[in-house]
């Protein structure tokens, strides 16, 4: 969410905590306000820590890979220190010209790695919002909450513990994964 965003939503709360005080000396009903940690969902969830899981899986393998290139580049060193001595002038300069060029490639697997889990990570986040977004909307018309605030990007202040419903919506997120729902 943006920051517009989160200041227009902060404005809707405290207009709806004023004009409700109002409708309410009218007779009129009061609605339910939730809170929920998004982030928390996301790393307590069972299938947050099952992403979570395997792409740090994942990313380790990669890491091995890498951790080989390195040291492929670093045994080619050695060998040419060892062997610099008795190395033509031509055999010298192709050897560290290859070194070059391996490290230079590693650099940029590196870089693109670290590009491509960034990416899948957050395409990964974005999906189980998506998911989690539902779960709480599901649960908040079944509940009778007629607003429902994402604690760290709607600039809550203050929250009761009361109104924290992140733990009922892991619950619920939970239930809705292991039963097949979206």
């Amino acid at each position: 969410m943006t920051r517009r965003f989160a200041k227009r939503l902060a404005l809707l709360v405290l207009a709806t905590v004023f004009v409700g005080a109002d409708v309410t000396s009218l007779g009129a009903q009061t609605g339910k306000i939730g809170l929920v940690d998004v982030q928390k969902v996301l790393v307590v969830s069972k299938k947050g820590q099952d992403v979570l899981e395997k792409l740090q899986v994942e990313k380790e393998a990669k890491q091995g890979e890498i951790d080989a290139q390195e040291k492929k580049i670093r045994q080619m060193e050695k060998d040419l220190e060892k062997q610099r001595s008795v190395l033509s002038e031509d055999a010298r300069r192709e050897r560290e010209r290859e070194i070059r060029k391996r490290t230079r490639a590693l650099r940029r697997m590196v870089e693109d790695l670290n590009r491509d889990f960034t990416e899948r990570g957050r395409d990964l986040r974005a999906r189980l919002v998506r998911e989690i977004a539902e779960v709480v909307r599901t649960y908040g018309k079944k509940n009778g909450y007629v607003l429902i605030i994402e604690v760290r990007e709607g600039g809550v202040m203050y929250g009761s513990e009361t109104a924290d419903l992140t733990k009922a919506l892991i619950d619920a997120y939970d239930a809705s994964v292991g039963s097949g729902k979206k």
